[in-house]
Order: structure tokens, then C-alpha cells, then sequence
């Protein structure tokens, strides 16, 4: 396991998450349309996504120093120069998203937190972005870091804690896209992906398993 990032003046927050989960993440009994539990329960142990070690991640942290914040993931399997997308993927994302008190209360979900923060794959190259929809309505500014490493089973991104103001917790998600992926500058688009991998929830049974900001 990968030691946590720790200097003098810093702070961190981390979590582990269960290996081997790939295409059956957690979701509870009380979020709208997750009413019914987990939407994902019937996906084979033997998919090609749930055999995709550099979708499931085991651990995550967001580490804050200097005015900076850098959030990490740690996967199962490394990312190297000969891996590929899986057949049918024509993107895939690790994403972390950062969320304000109103968010909190709101008890919006992941993919709507007024900022999101994403390393994107599509096989050849790798890219990061930061996402900020605190306007509420598309077209989102998107800014795209290059500040950010994949080392063999590490993914990592830096940025301006500025960037983010007013953020009080967070959560992480991988995600894997069909067809013509999504625009970041747009809300997520229904159906042609999914989310293999995502933050096991916390002890503290809160509306969406959130961690909070070092």
C-alpha cells in the first residue's frame, strides 16, 4: 500500500476501498432513481470490465499544504505504455469530486458537486481537467492541469486549493465511456457509460459516502 503524502504543515484525508468490487459498486436504499439498491448487482465476476485492475481503485486521498490540494488514487493494476481500452470503451475516467456546504445539504449526488476534477485516458494519451459548474447551467468552465502524474498503479493531480473555494468534502468514482463520450463543459448525459468503481461508503451512513476536506 502506497504511504500517504506527509510533511510538516499538511493535511491529509484517505480511504481504503474494497479490491475486486469492479462493476458492483455501492449505492444505497434512499438516492431517487438507487431507490431499489445497487442497479449494477447483475454484472459478471468474469466482464472484461470487472477483470480491469486500472479501474478498481484501493485507496484514495486528498492532501492539502501550502495552499495547494493534491488528490491521489492508487489501482489495482498498473497503467503502463502497452495497456488498452477495453473493447467497446472509448474513454476512460478517474474523477474526484469536490463539494461545497450547500451541495452537502442539497444531497446532490456525484457527478452534479459544483466542482469536478477528472484524469481522462482514451488509450493513447492522458489528460486532467477541472470542472467547476458552480454557474448551475452549461456550458461549464472547464480548465484542463498539467500538473498531474500516472505512475504505474498511482494517478495523481495538483491544483490551487483557490480554485476550489468553499469545498468541505469530496468523493472519487472511475468511469468507463461508449460510443462518443460526454462533454465536461455539459451535465453527464444518460446511458453509453457507467461508474465500475466508486467510494465504499463511510461509517457515518451519510446521504452520499462523502469524505470530508483535510
Amino acid at each position: 500500500m502506497l504511504a500517504m503524502p506527509v510533511s510538516a504543515g499538511s493535511k491529509t484525508v484517505c480511504f481504503t476501498d474494497r479490491e475486486g468490487d469492479l462493476g458492483k459498486p455501492w449505492y444505497g436504499v434512499d438516492f431517487g432513481s438507487h431507490e431499489y439498491g445497487d442497479p449494477f448487482s447483475w454484472w459478471s465476476g468474469d466482464s472484461p470490465i470487472a477483470n480491469a485492475g486500472y479501474l478498481d481503485f484501493v485507496l484514495g486521498w486528498v492532501f492539502v499544504k501550502s495552499g495547494e490540494v493534491t488528490m491521489g488514487l492508487e489501482v489495482v493494476s498498473p497503467l503502463k505504455d502497452d495497456s488498452k481500452l477495453l473493447d467497446g470503451v472509448t474513454e476512460v475516467r478517474w474523477a474526484w469530486f469536490f463539494y461545497t456546504n450547500a451541495d452537502v445539504l442539497n444531497k446532490i449526488g456525484p457527478n452534479s458537486a459544483s466542482y469536478g476534477v477528472y484524469i481522462l485516458w482514451d488509450g493513447a494519451d492522458f489528460r486532467a481537467a477541472l470542472v467547476d459548474r458552480t454557474s448551475g447551467s452549461p456550458p461549464f468552465v472547464v480548465k484542463y492541469l498539467d500538473t498531474f502524474s500516472v505512475d504505474g498503479t498511482v494517478l495523481t493531480v495538483t491544483m490551487s486549493l483557490a480554485s476550489a473555494p468553499g469545498v468541505v468534502a469530496w468523493f472519487c468514482e472511475s468511469q468507463i465511456m461508449h460510443g462518443s463520450p460526454w462533454s465536461l463543459d455539459q451535465w453527464p448525459s444518460m446511458g453509453a457509460w457507467g461508474a465500475p468503481d466508486m467510494t465504499d461508503p463511510s461509517p457515518l451512513k451519510l446521504y452520499w459516502p462523502w469524505q470530508p476536506m483535510p
